[in-house]
């Protein structure tokens, strides 16, 4: 795959792209038209919708919770008549829903500042530091050149067989 921002080649779809950090959509997945038709196919939009998701479940919930509360307490108080035991179930269940909701919601405001935190150019610069420190010195003054003919094989037999004598034997 090519990035579209700076098109490079060999690159992973659904990833960051290895010289200008710009992420990398694959319009041919199928995860392609859900994503965006839920709002963006980059992480950092999919956090967005999903921590708004989360807030107003959350909300919704905590409010259903409460209403239905309000309800049955005046229900009882202007009748006596105490709520049908289903309701407890229906309190139980939006209760967990709201708790759902806002631990999702503090994990996407981690996920958020981690993604928020990565800059798009460090990839760049740090891959232009590295040029600049290879193009600044001469590899050849550093590294011997090969001498092929006084080649010695490396034998790690020799050894192996050496320290299997010496191992007592049972």
């Amino acid at each position: 795959m090519f990035c579209p921002n700076c098109g490079k080649s060999d690159q992973s779809p659904e990833s960051y792209c290895r010289s200008c950090g710009e992420f990398l959509t694959d319009f041919s997945g199928k995860s392609y038209l859900i994503n965006k038709l839920l709002g963006g196919s980059n992480p950092e939009t999919q956090v967005n919708v999903n921590l708004i998701i989360n807030a107003v479940t959350a909300f919704v919930s905590s409010l259903l919770l409460g209403f239905l509360n309000g309800y049955f307490d005046a229900q009882y108080d202007r009748t006596g008549q105490s709520a049908p035991p289903i309701i407890y179930l229906v309190y139980i269940f939006l209760a967990l829903v709201f708790v759902w909701q806002f631990v999702s919601f503090i994990i996407n405001t981690r996920l958020k500042k981690k993604l928020g935190g990565r800059k798009k150019g460090a990839v760049l610069v740090e891959q232009s530091a590295d040029e600049n420190a290879l193009s600044s010195r001469s590899t050849q003054k550093s590294l011997p050149r090969a001498d092929f003919e006084n080649v010695v094989p490396a034998s790690f037999v020799e050894d192996t067989t050496r320290i299997l004598d010496e191992a007592p034997r049972k």
